[in-house]
């Protein structure tokens, strides 16, 4: 039922990121605004979400997750209504800021909770929630093109969403264990300290900071995340823009980017079965993205091309952040019980703050033309395969 559970939320925080995109036009016409300036948008939910992960980890390490994510999950709930209702664009961005805190909260308890709960299938476990957030990222550009296209305007969406979210909150509580779920990730006699120390946890994350995995693993992070969401984000208008689709088929596509980054999770399992390095992995999806990115910058002017690409963009990415996450958790386990939350914490902070950084950059690279924006996709995969491979030496 835990596994379930999680599973249910990291959908829910699927919905809740990938509804924006492609409701980006309409929301700008709504309350008349350029579509540039919804970037602020993005800034204000993941620089929300930044500081809630940081918190959160440290949150859990002390009181378990029963204190952690039935009240993140409320604030995403609340937060997504508030985003389909809002009158002005202040209102809008405030909202997208409660709904960012909620997000901070989930991504880092679900994914220790999970981590937790499954040591010995760590990988699978979290490639399992990277594949729910997937389905849930598909389904969000879905029920949005359907809303824009037959009830009248994006609200519909929104609300559906989050009354969803608030009804999987007391079944959510049921389901989480009153304590960490681990004893293995309880801090012991003469360990580092915790980040769930007030005092110490400047102390405990420089203790993480002086991993050099776990310094690549965060800038991993950043640069993963920011490249999803970035690209993720845009791609109504850079198709749009690109191959000349119309508002509806182009938030449609987003729903392919994304069920392709879900589905990308079964691979990804069975290779790891296998017995495939989880470096290797990172490496072939980081190159798979600059292919992709390129690919759609030279040929994406004819609809299916572009649409593939889209979808081998998603694919590419969908085993980095779930090997990211349980590559940290493992160098910070060993390093000391106790850190795999603080470990976690630190490398979604780095994520959450890519995530705020780069999409407003690349809505103003698309303002200037499309190959520019897809720069800043194919230069993210080119440092992720470059810290990858670092990660193997250090």
């Amino acid at each position: 039922m835990l596994l379930a559970a999680l599973v249910l939320v990291s959908l829910g925080v699927g919905l809740t990121i990938s509804i924006v995109g492609p409701t980006v036009s309409a929301i700008a016409a709504r309350l008349r605004v350029h579509d540039a300036d919804l970037g602020l948008v993005f800034t204000a939910n993941f620089l929300a979400a930044s500081v809630s992960t940081l918190a959160a980890g440290r949150v859990y390490d002390r009181y378990g997750s029963r204190v952690v994510l039935p009240p993140g999950l409320t604030m995403m709930a609340v937060g997504t209504l508030g985003e389909g209702l809002a009158p002005t664009f202040p209102v809008l961005v405030l909202m997208a800021v409660l709904s960012g805190l909620g997000i901070g909260i989930l991504n880092v308890g679900a994914n220790v909770v999970a981590a937790a709960a499954y040591p010995e299938r760590r990988e699978s476990a979290l490639n399992l929630l990277n594949a729910a957030f997937g389905v849930g990222a598909f389904l969000a550009p879905l029920g949005a093109s359907l809303s824009m296209g037959r009830l009248g305007g994006y609200a519909p969406a929104y609300f559906v969403v989050g009354a969803a979210l608030a009804l999987l909150v007391p079944p959510l509580l049921i389901a989480l264990p009153a304590r960490p779920t681990s004893d293995r990730d309880r801090p012991g006699p003469g360990v580092a300290p915790s980040m769930a120390d007030g005092a110490g946890s400047r102390g405990a994350l420089r203790y993480l900071l002086g991993s050099g995995s776990l310094r690549a693993y965060s800038v991993m992070g950043f640069l993963y995340l920011g490249v999803e969401i970035g690209f993720a984000g845009w791609i109504p208008v850079l198709v749009r823009r690109l191959a000349h689709l119309d508002e509806v088929a182009a938030a449609s596509v987003g729903s392919v980017f994304w069920l392709c980054l879900a589905l990308g999770g079964i691979p990804t399992a069975f290779l790891l079965q296998r017995g495939l390095a989880p470096s290797r992995l990172i490496s072939a999806g980081a190159v798979g993205v600059m292919a992709a990115a390129t690919a759609l910058a030279l040929w994406g002017g004819a609809a299916p091309v572009a649409v593939a690409c889209c979808a081998a963009v998603g694919l590419s990415l969908s085993p980095i952040l779930p090997l990211i996450l349980a590559g940290a958790g493992r160098v910070a386990s060993a390093r000391s019980p106790g850190q795999a939350g603080g470990a976690t914490g630190l490398v979604l902070v780095a994520a959450q703050v890519g995530a705020a950084t780069l999409p407003p950059l690349q809505g103003f690279l698309l303002g200037l033309a499309p190959a520019a924006a897809l720069a800043v996709t194919f230069g993210g995969g080119l440092l992720i395969l470059a810290l990858g491979s670092l990660t193997t030496r250090l």
